[in-house]
């Protein structure tokens, strides 16, 4: 009976595991162009392909969860696209990842919500869009239509070689992590849960091992 009781807890607590932790696939997320706010599928826009998602070419927008989440570790790589066939060369490549997009918040060009900027020599920024406001080493955040907070520290890669990213965000506190190393962090954040999006903003980028899962402290 001891041991019956032994193994059902033990699937119990292997159950709840899965349930808090996900590998995010094609089918979490929808798409939105500059061309055109209604929803598309993403395979239609951006190439999901060998573990990967790929966005390059003409469709500047992002990829957007169709679910909320609140107090959770989001975890990915992501590498600047170099192939030949795709790279267009510009000032600095550009990219981000949004998360606390509130749920009723307009599909547009961008969205509301706390971006970890992915730019060339400024991977690791908040920006803070849509008024969304809080309080980064000690001074509130100017309420804006977009404002950024410099990382106060640096750990990017070589251009094409991949990056590891974890972003925190638990009851208004967000902190974010670049290859291992605390490059920014906030209290305070007036946006507490949301969607996350994938942004495209016409520098040829990949991503891989996007993970989520639940927190209940930071």
């Amino acid at each position: 009976m001891l041991k019956k009781i032994t193994f059902a807890f033990t699937l119990l607590l292997l159950c709840n595991s899965c349930a808090v932790k996900q590998s995010l696939q094609m089918d979490d997320w929808y798409a939105i162009t500059k061309d055109s706010e209604q929803r598309i599928a993403p395979a239609q826009v951006y190439d999901f392909s060998e573990g990967m998602i790929r966005m390059y070419g003409d469709n500047i927008g992002y990829l957007m969860t169709k679910k909320s989440y609140e107090n959770f570790e989001l975890s990915f790589d992501f590498r600047w696209n170099m192939a030949e066939n795709v790279y267009r060369g510009s000032n600095r490549k550009n990219s981000g990842v949004m998360y606390n997009i509130p749920s009723n918040a307009p599909d547009h060009i961008w969205p509301k919500g706390i971006q970890f900027q992915i730019k060339e020599k400024s991977t690791g920024d908040f920006v803070f869009l849509d008024n969304v406001t809080a309080t980064v080493n000690g001074a509130f955040i100017v309420v804006g239509a977009s404002v950024t907070s410099p990382k106060f520290d640096d750990n990017e890669m070589s251009n094409g070689e991949w990056n590891a990213v974890l972003i925190q965000s638990y009851n208004g506190k967000c902190t974010q992590y670049l290859n291992g190393k605390l490059v920014n962090e906030c209290v305070e954040a007036s946006s507490k849960e949301g969607k996350i999006s994938l942004n495209y903003e016409g520098s040829p980028i990949d991503f891989k091992n996007i993970r989520l899962k639940n927190i209940n402290k930071l």
